[in-house]
């Protein structure tokens, strides 16, 4: 277990009966909790390996606890959960009980490929989520920088996301809207990382739901179940490597909201096979 203590400049944001209303940046301190789960069906420390490498062949999920603070969950649940209600439905998209919903750049990268895609976030969520996002990357490079040198052959992520030169999947980033009965089949996300927010909170928000995880040696999903079922509080983001199998545990009530981001270096070979309509292998 690591704690890591790290000051990031954001643009604080408050609810006011006119709408959402800017302050100017102030520098906060976070306090973001560092823990390693092994997904393997026998936990084990392989001596010298770095906990990079061990993302990378899938043998751990990492957490980040207060990646995002109960403030910014709150007010970024409750306008997700507008902007879903507000989305045009697409039945090519949409499943039963899941509404996915781009960011800016995620819906134009889609239109210029012409893939089908839901309306953007708005404007002010997408700046939010922004914000959180080059927080995870610096947490990693100055706390973890063996998953930068190790996923990404870089010092710094951060200059990889701020200059664009990394490819995320398909209409990513993004948030998920779960509600009753919403799941996201297992699947690999095929790419270097994966950075999956939740924001609601288990139990007050939503019953069920939660991320599973399959350990590599598992003999697949279909016939065996997963090595872990990982449930964080709000704002605790899991970072795992593209080759690990998960899926969307169902959510039996409520609505859960997550936010998800899955990428690579820009000369990542994402591997090629069976894809969902998100773009994820099968």
């Amino acid at each position: 277990l690591k704690l890591g203590y790290v000051p990031f400049l954001v643009l604080v944001q408050c609810q006011t009966s006119r709408g959402l209303a800017s302050i100017n940046p102030i520098t906060l301190p976070k306090n973001i909790l560092f823990s390693e789960v092994s997904i393997e069906r026998v936990s084990s420390i392989v001596e010298g390996e770095t906990v990079g490498e061990r993302i990378k062949f899938g043998e751990s999920v990492l957490e980040l606890g207060d990646l995002a603070s109960e403030e910014e969950c709150e007010w970024l649940v409750n306008a997700c959960r507008k902007a879903a209600e507000e989305s045009t439905p697409t039945r090519e998209l949409d499943k039963p009980g899941l509404v996915r919903l781009p960011t800016i750049a995620a819906a134009e990268r889609a239109d210029v490929t012409k893939t089908l895609c839901a309306d953007p976030l708005p404007f002010e969520v997408d700046q939010v989520l922004q914000t959180i996002l080059q927080r995870a990357t610096e947490y990693i490079d100055q706390d973890l920088p063996s998953v930068s040198s190790a996923l990404f052959g870089t010092d710094s992520l951060t200059s990889l996301l701020t200059n664009n030169q990394l490819k995320f999947s398909s209409r990513e980033p993004a948030i998920n809207v779960y509600t009753e009965g919403g799941e996201f089949l297992a699947h690999k996300d095929a790419q270097a990382l994966t950075v999956l927010l939740p924001l609601s909170c288990p139990g007050r928000d939503f019953t069920g739901g939660g991320t599973a995880f399959w350990h590599q040696d598992a003999r697949g999903h279909r016939v065996e179940d997963p090595s872990l079922v990982s449930k964080p509080a709000s704002g605790t983001a899991m970072l795992f490597g593209g080759c690990v199998t998960h899926a969307g545990v169902s959510v039996d009530s409520g609505s859960r909201v997550v936010f998800v981001a899955s990428f690579s270096p820009q000369t990542h070979a994402v591997e090629t096979g069976q894809r969902d309509i998100y773009g994820d292998s099968m």
